[in-house]
């Protein structure tokens, strides 16, 4: 009779993981999650994202995982070069076979493996590219994003240049690629809605090491304010460029920028940039965001150096999560979609206010403004809303 009894319950088991067997990247006893980041290369400060995001992992599992199943980041460096990108996530699809893709930075990178993605119907949670390369796009079944639009961005910072800080005139230095052409498209729609002049466009390109020819063209523009859509390393050598030939504009500059970290790299020129922030900062008086950055520099002490930039790990994770807990133990994809789409205003530790649908996939659309000062960010404002696009 005992035989018989252990028979039928190695069988109900067997059968209740058959669903989840079927589904690349999960087991009974983990989810397997991949992502793509620059660990080196010209935008290697945003790799504290990743590490964000294995230190959060490691918090959940230490609590006993979701449901059992512990969660597993497989972290691959891109150094920020879209064709590393797409072997990255060909190898973590094919090869290691990931439930999901979380994060992978990069507008470029992001557009370069879109496709790929979703011709493999794999879950891919906040791709940290411009929320607006989704505008129009049909095949977004497994796409949940928590991530803002440097285009609306843009508008909004122009809007507090022209009312705020009284500019007439403005000049745009961005990245030539996806990331600061969004960020130029942005500035020209808010120049012309706050009846501003955008006077110069300055253009670097990834690979530089020297801005000090785009510093001199900036000056010669004579621009009143200057916004700034670059990486941390490209932000801070130009607003330093500045400052050495004694130009001294107002400047703004994307939340991609907001991580305490431009203030050891840029020093006492950073101060008074204008930037955004699409979650509550740490040090300003939001005690659940300090206690998850208290948790992620228990974990990894070296993410004390990048806290923003780490709690955006956090916080592109959080959303991921709770779709597992509402999912069930009995996790497919098709429920961890549904699951999602049930998120309404929902508030985790860090990120804010999400909401998703069967029509909708933008999780957040709004910002705040912030001011640096002397190694820390003020806000300035509530949060400003902006449409939803898709």
């Amino acid at each position: 009779m005992r035989s018989v009894l252990g028979m039928c319950t190695v069988l109900l088991l067997a059968l209740s993981w058959a669903g989840a067997a079927q589904e690349r990247g999960i087991t009974p006893e983990e989810v397997v999650i991949g992502t793509s980041m620059p660990l080196s290369g010209p935008a290697a400060y945003w790799g504290a994202v990743g590490r964000g995001m294995e230190a959060y992992a490691r918090y959940l599992n230490d609590q006993g995982g979701i449901h059992g199943r512990r969660l597993r980041v497989v972290l691959r460096d891109d150094g920020y070069l879209p064709p590393r990108a797409v072997a990255n996530v060909r190898e973590l699809v094919e090869r290691v076979g990931v439930f999901a893709i979380v994060g992978l930075i990069g507008t470029a990178n992001a557009f370069a493996v879109r496709d790929y993605i979703v011709r493999n119907e794999v879950v891919w949670i906040s791709p940290t590219a411009d929320a607006s390369i989704w505008y129009g796009f049909r095949q977004k079944k497994y796409l949940f994003v928590t991530y803002p639009s440097y285009v609306e961005e843009a508008k909004i910072l122009v809007d507090y240049a022209a009312k705020q800080m009284q500019a007439k005139t403005i000049a745009v230095f961005y990245q030539n690629d996806l990331y600061g052409q969004k960020g130029l498209v942005g500035a020209k729609q808010g120049a012309m809605r706050s009846r501003v002049r955008i006077v110069a466009q300055i253009p670097y390109e990834v690979t530089q090491t020297d801005v000090s020819s785009e510093a001199v063209k900036l000056r010669e523009s004579r621009a009143e304010a200057v916004l700034l859509y670059a990486t941390p390393r490209h932000g801070a050598l130009i607003v330093r460029e500045m400052a050495k030939i004694g130009y001294t504009p107002k400047l703004l500059s994307s939340f991609t920028l907001g991580d305490p970290i431009m203030f050891t790299l840029a020093g006492e020129a950073w101060n008074g940039v204008v930037s955004t922030g699409f979650f509550p900062l740490p040090g300003t008086g939001d005690g659940r965001v300090d206690e998850a950055l208290a948790t992620l520099t228990r974990i990894d002490p070296t993410l004390r150096a990048n806290p923003y930039n780490a709690l955006a790990g956090w916080a592109f994770m959080e959303p991921f999560v709770e779709g597992l807990r509402r999912a069930g133990r009995d996790l497919t994809k098709e429920r961890f979609v549904a699951a999602m789409e049930g998120l309404r205003n929902w508030d985790g530790q860090v990120i804010r206010g999400v909401t998703f649908g069967p029509d909708r996939r933008q999780g957040i659309n709004r910002l705040f403004l912030t001011r640096a000062e002397g190694g820390r960010y003020v806000r300035l404002t509530d949060w400003i809303s902006y449409p939803v696009g898709f």
